[in-house]
């Protein structure tokens, strides 16, 4: 693109002209008392770096640190001694990140997250609101019909620490800074070689891996290059009897029969509704009025009603067949790259790519009907008129085992920077990131599962397929109904910057620094899906670009030559950013943040910004995925507007649901103020507390599931108005004709969707209303919380020894869901963020040992979406806290044999104690406890063997 060109030969002028003039006024250095503010910053490559060269991550000006707000930051000896490949287990043991958001294991809030990718939810805001970088840089999204940065980028034996700001910061990076910004740091300054291998263990899977990390530094350059193999078994959920569909041992249901819907092994059943005055089924509470018809065994080919038992269905338990933790196999490579070019140029280039393979396995649970006069129709089921259906439950585990889903995804990033010395002490940079992500959400092969519930029906109408048979189905048969899917996404981010930084003038308090630069990015998204029925989606398309300027200023009113009685220094941060985005507009996002040294130890901290977050492109593109229903809607809402059949008391009405290109950025504005407390009389002492109050409103939700009950009662047609359109067609509306509807039925169906041509308008004559689902800015939360982190480390008796506490209380957490709704106190219940998170660890190290046992505390909260059973809604209940232990050990043996190299024996357990999670039964999912909040996994085992040389 020429823009682009134009950028890139612009960059490379000003860099030249600026490095050969002496165009800035010359001020004297600045040797500022402002650190990083980091915690846990251990065992890094980087730490003979000049701390003036270090820009941390929260600002963009060279050697200032982060002001106002701490940076968390997790060194090589942490990454290393977690024993784990991928940062995100690390990350989500840090109190401040919660575990709401996407993960590989199935959660009912992933919303879309077919391919079990994982994201980074600090606040437990919203996955979307935590920004994702690698040293600095954005990452190219994945997904399919939700669009999200996948946190497994780069493994662990690559970083050289991870640094966390919890705090918007969009006057620095732009949208999504909104709970926070986490920062991946390569490993640069590596020298030799490392070798590792790791295995890690538990009763549901079990996982190992190694990897290779090389480097070498010649003076002018150096190079990293690491590489890390890793892979993993299948958990099912019948590993777990947390997991399992009858949960009645927990006190829950059996989930193995619902209604007219089962678990069924070979062969099926054939469902019957029983009568109001027969009752319940007293074999299958579960299954209330419907009894099961199952062929006795032997049968097959047609059979007659004597051949049925009443009641004495196959049950299976779908656990033992549904992956709970799919198997993935993975690959990936860094590179990194350091030369200089001349005196005052130096270039650098990080490259990296990451290949991840799963595979899981579904339950094949089916249905179809015996139709009167087709082949496998059976007469004289009691309950069953002479022209009515027969519905068949039944699986295709005799035909195919389980459904099995293979799930790709590939992502390749290269980052290029040219960096040049200036006079002045200012420093100018110039960047190129190019980033893409090729996934399938979901690949099936022909005779796997995927089925297409038409062809099927035909098969068993015609006689081809017969669903009660024990015999398994011909490949043949199998392939008339059982086609290939795939859903492919591809998406690809490219982003070119310039920046300058540098000192202004001097102040009494010390050296006046900013900085300045501009972006340009551009990022497009690509999906099709094929094979499944309604749902394909023919190559649909979208991009936008995204044009910004921004400033920064570091100004130091009071400090080295000019101090006050209790001001040691006083410290001022202003930044502003300003975007512009092609398809919907201009954002501007300022932010403030204060320092005040009281005395040598004691620092007193503050902040303002506001930030946002723009809608991603499947968000704001309805071609993605969008879905429209002609549908009969419980209809209470006293609306004379919308009629309602007297016979139902339910009204026709068309939903719309999925993407919406109206919508706007979210706004969000954070409020923070802090100390850091480190005596100079206790030595190892350190105390850091954050108060945080963050506003957040037109946060972007679905109103897909809510859609339903729009018109439930009066209230919620009031609540809901804007989203509820009433129109009645003409008398002269054909189904077949759209010419003939209401004008907004036919804009409504001009809307590109996912259902293409395959939506059933057989009853759109008598719709009364339109009723829009789909994504809209309603949302709106204020959250008001205290970080706290203490350590203590001192020396004993020829011993190091360390305390470590972090917590983080949430004071308050409230939710409206659309304007004018109620406002929820969304804090200790179901599906929404615990008050309480934290971790306190105890180490000692003598010598080549060193042990670190660490308790880890999730607060109690409210089970307010209990079952019903027998009729009966359970009563409310409290969840207990869980509380786990884990246990650190490092043996270094290289140190203790005296070798030549290093060879380091790491021991990870977590959960050392196999606590059981708490019991929870919810509607939340059929599960026997919250997995959002906890595991079943009991006691992990990690072991890693390190050498360099």
């Amino acid at each position: 693109m020429d823009i682009n060109r134009r950028i890139l030969s612009s960059g490379v002028a000003i860099l030249a002209i600026v490095a050969s003039s002496p165009i800035l006024a010359q001020t004297k250095s600045m040797n500022t008392s402002i650190g990083t503010n980091k915690q846990l910053n251990d065992g890094s490559d980087d730490e003979q770096a000049n701390p003036q060269d270090i820009i941390v991550t929260g600002t963009s000006i060279r050697g200032v640190g982060s002001v106002g707000s701490p940076v968390i930051s997790l060194g090589r000896e942490t990454l290393s001694e977690a024993v784990r490949s991928s940062p995100v287990d690390i990350l989500r043991q840090l109190p401040a990140v919660s575990n709401l958001g996407f993960d590989d294991t199935p959660r009912t809030t992933n919303n879309g997250n077919v391919q079990r990718g994982r994201t980074i939810n600090l606040r437990g805001i919203g996955a979307g609101a935590t920004l994702l970088l690698i040293d600095g840089n954005r990452i190219a999204p994945t997904g399919n019909v939700v669009s999200f940065v996948d946190a497994d980028q780069l493994p662990t034996a690559a970083l050289e620490r991870i640094e966390v700001v919890a705090e918007g910061a969009s006057a620095i990076y732009g949208s999504d800074a909104v709970a926070g910004v986490v920062n991946y740091i390569p490993r640069r300054n590596f020298k030799g070689i490392e070798v590792s291998g790791r295995t890690s263990f538990t009763d549901g899977y079990s996982e190992w891996g190694g990897s290779l990390v090389a480097g070498h530094n010649w003076g002018s350059g150096s190079i990293v290059v690491a590489y890390d193999y890793n892979k993993r078994t299948e958990m099912r959920e019948g590993e777990s009897r947390f997991l399992r569909q009858d949960l009645t041992p927990f006190g829950g249901l059996d989930g193995r029969v619902d209604g007219n819907s089962a678990s069924l092994g070979v062969p099926g059943s054939i469902v019957v509704a029983r009568t109001t005055s027969q009752g319940n089924n007293p074999t299958y509470p579960t299954a209330g009025l419907f009894n099961y018809y199952t062929p006795v065994v032997g049968r097959d080919g047609r059979l007659t009603y004597a051949e049925l038992t009443l009641n004495r269905a196959n049950l299976v338990d779908a656990s033992d067949y549904n992956t709970y933790l799919p198997a993935n196999e993975r690959h990936q490579v860094s590179v990194s790259l350091r030369q200089e070019v001349t005196s005052w140029l130096t270039a650098s280039v990080l490259a990296f790519y990451n290949w991840k393979h799963s595979q899981l396995n579904i339950f094949p649970s089916a249905n179809v009907n015996f139709t009167p006069g087709s082949a496998f129709y059976v007469s004289g089921i009691p309950g069953v008129s002479a022209t009515a259906n027969e519905r068949v439950v039944f699986s295709f585990a005799k035909d195919i085992g389980t459904t099995l889903r293979n799930q790709y995804n590939k992502q390749w990033q290269v980052i290029g920077n040219l960096k040049a010395n200036l006079p002045a002490g200012w420093i100018g940079q110039l960047n190129f990131n190019d980033s893409r992500n090729i996934n399938c959400a979901l690949c099936v092969d022909a005779n796997s599962g995927n089925v297409d519930r038409t062809a099927l029906q035909a098969a068993v109408t015609a006689g081809t397929y017969n669903p009660l048979s024990p015999t398994p189905a011909s490949a043949a048969v199998l392939s008339t109904f059982m086609p290939a899917a795939y859903d492919r996404n591809r998406s690809n981010l490219r982003e070119y910057a310039l920046r300058f930084d540098g000192p202004l003038l001097t102040l009494p308090g010390g050296q006046m620094k900013a900085a300045v630069g501009a972006t340009y990015m551009e990022i497009d998204q690509f999906r099709t899906a094929m094979g499944q029925g309604s749902r394909d989606v023919a190559g649909v398309y979208a991009k936008r670009n995204v044009r910004a300027a921004y400033g920064e200023l570091s100004v130091p009113l009071i400090g080295e030559d000019f101090t006050l009685p209790a001001v040691k220094s006083l410290l001022v941060n202003i930044a502003l950013r300003t975007e512009r985005y092609s398809d919907f507009g201009t954002t501007t996002n300022p932010k403030v943040g204060v320092n005040w040294d009281v005395v040598e130890g004691l620092r007193l901290r503050g902040s303002w910004s506001r930030s946002f977050r723009a809608p991603n492109l499947i968000e704001i593109g309805p071609q993605f995925f969008t879905n429209i229903t002609v549908a009969n809607q419980a209809n209470a809402a006293g609306d004379p507007t919308i009629p309602i059949n007297v016979g139902n008391n339910q009204t026709t009405v068309v939903r719309v649901t999925g993407g919406n290109a109206s919508l706007s950025p979210e706004k969000a504005k954070t409020l923070t103020f802090g100390f850091d407390f480190k005596p100079v009389d206790l030595p190892g002492l350190n105390i850091s507390s954050t108060y945080y109050d963050i506003s957040y409103s037109g946060q972007i939700i679905t109103l897909q599931g809510p859609s339903t009950q729009f018109l439930s009662n009066a209230t919620n047609r009031q609540i809901y108005a804007d989203y509820i359109v009433a129109a009645s067609q003409p008398s002269n509306c054909l189904p077949s004709d759209q010419s003939t509807w209401a004008q907004i039925y036919r804009d409504t169906f001009a809307i590109p969707t996912s259902s293409g041509g395959n939506i059933d308008v057989s009853n759109i004559c008598n719709a009364k209303a339109v009723i829009y689902g789909r994504n809209t800015n309603a949302s709106s939360v204020r959250q008001r919380g205290i970080d706290v982190q203490a350590s203590y480390g001192w020396e004993a008796a020829g011993s190091e020894w360390r305390i470590d506490i972090s917590g983080t209380k949430i004071i308050s957490n409230k939710l409206q869901v659309v304007p004018g709704g109620a406002v929820l106190d969304a804090l200790d219940v179901m599906n929404q963020p615990v008050s309480f998170r934290g971790i306190a660890g105890f180490s000692w190290s003598k010598g080549p040992i060193m042990l670190r046992p660490s308790l880890n505390v999730v607060g109690s909260y409210r089970n307010d979406l209990p079952i019903t059973i027998n009729g009966v809604v359970q009563p409310i209940n409290r969840v207990p806290s869980w509380t786990t232990v884990d246990l650190v050990g490092v043996l270094k043996i290289g140190e203790m044999l005296d070798l030549v190299n290093k060879v380091d024996l790491t021991v990870n357990v977590r959960n050392l104690l196999d606590r059981d999670p708490p019991v929870v039964i919810s509607t939340n999912s059929g599960y026997a406890f919250d997995n959002q909040n906890a595991n079943p996994f009991g006691r992990i085992v990690s072991l890693q063997l390190t050498t360099k040389f």
